[in-house]
């Protein structure tokens, strides 16, 4: 009993040392919102429900909809400029004037390699006098919302120095992860927002599992620790993403609890070639090779209003007799009965 005791304690003692407390010199880095957009977003994008455009020119940004089925494109949102361009379509589906959103973007992280990028969008929406945040990450051309970024927050907001390599060349991805997408999607309307959040720790091959939740502390670059028996690990206690703060301890503790280990990560897990972002799950969004401006993204609406339109189906549906015709090739022709059997037949 008191050999456990001893052991419970030191466990304690082991995670309160890994915890490091906030140093009065550690003021909060405020992140700075810039309305140029990024090389990595400039261009077209499509989705399954959607068409977007981070234009370089002048900036803009525009989301076209597709709606039935994917069959009609609406102009949900755009420059008031563009209407000057192109004439909008009056009916049901569509609004007079499209929303005009504003746009400001602030990078997180970028790898050295200028390859991948992870940003939050500022977005302030019509009628609202409180931006909206929207995390995204871009990998590949691929643009996803359930991201991680390596590094603890308080060694810089922005990553993008290339991580120590391992002995075969290949990235370090040893360490912790902070969980920096929250955001359900890039809409014409302010998103949902995610309560909770996970944060990673990779160690020898165990990927270790931090529950994050929403919080009404303030921010700051405090940590952590946690143990697993044997090693002890330090970590952010605060994330924040979305316009949120997540953490996962409780007051001023800085002992964390309840950690899952696994030997692998769950669903599909998509590193940078850096190995500074990780990314969940399929796209949110694809980049359209050789599309970047309003010119383009205009031809691709009106290719989907032009397109031919299926036939619509019938109200009732078509039946087709059902007859069973019989096998005359199995019957013998030399019988008389035969004869009578085909007759009543074709009489039919």
């Amino acid at each position: 009993m008191k050999k456990s005791f001893l052991l419970s304690a030191a466990v304690l003692l082991a995670c309160a040392a890994a915890a490091q407390v906030l140093r009065p010199s550690e003021a909060v880095r405020e992140r700075e919102a810039r309305a140029d957009i990024p090389d990595l977003l400039a261009g077209v994008w499509q989705g399954n429900d959607r068409l977007v455009l981070f234009g370089k020119d002048g900036n803009e940004f525009a989301a076209v909809l597709r709606v039935f089925s994917g069959r009609y494109a609406d102009r949900a949102a755009e420059p008031a400029a563009y209407a000057e361009y192109a004439t909008r379509d009056r009916n049901d589906a569509t609004s007079r004037v499209a929303e005009h959103i504003e746009i400001s973007y602030i990078t997180i992280a970028e790898n050295a390699s200028h390859t991948a990028g992870a940003y939050e969008l500022q977005i302030l929406y019509p009628g609202s006098r409180e931006y909206a945040y929207v995390p995204l990450a871009v990998i590949g051309g691929n643009i996803y919302l359930d991201f991680l970024v390596k590094g603890s927050a308080r060694d810089g907001d922005f990553y993008a120095v290339l991580p120590p390599a391992t002995a075969d060349g290949a990235p370090d991805r040893e360490g912790f992860w902070r969980d920096c997408g929250a955001a359900a999607g890039l809409l014409v309307s302010p998103p949902s927002v995610k309560k909770e959040r996970t944060g990673y720790y990779f160690s020898g091959g165990t990927f270790y599992q931090i529950r994050y939740w929403e919080t009404d502390m303030p921010y700051t670059y405090e940590q952590a620790g946690f143990t697993d028996g044997e090693q002890s690990f330090v970590v952010d206690k605060y994330v924040r993403s979305a316009g949120k703060v997540y953490t996962n301890c409780t007051g001023r503790r800085t002992q964390i609890r309840n950690i899952k280990k696994s030997s692998e990560l769950p669903g599909t897990a998509q590193f940078d070639r850096d190995g500074v972002i990780c990314a969940f799950g399929s796209p949110y969004l694809v980049r359209l090779d050789g599309r970047e401006n309003r010119a383009d993204l205009q031809q691709l609406t009106d290719e989907t209003n032009t397109a031919p339109r299926p036939p619509r189906k019938p109200v009732f549906p078509v039946t087709f007799p059902n007859v069973r015709w019989p096998d005359y090739d199995a019957l013998d022709i030399y019988d008389p009965d035969a004869w009578n059997r085909r007759m009543l037949d074709v009489g039919k």
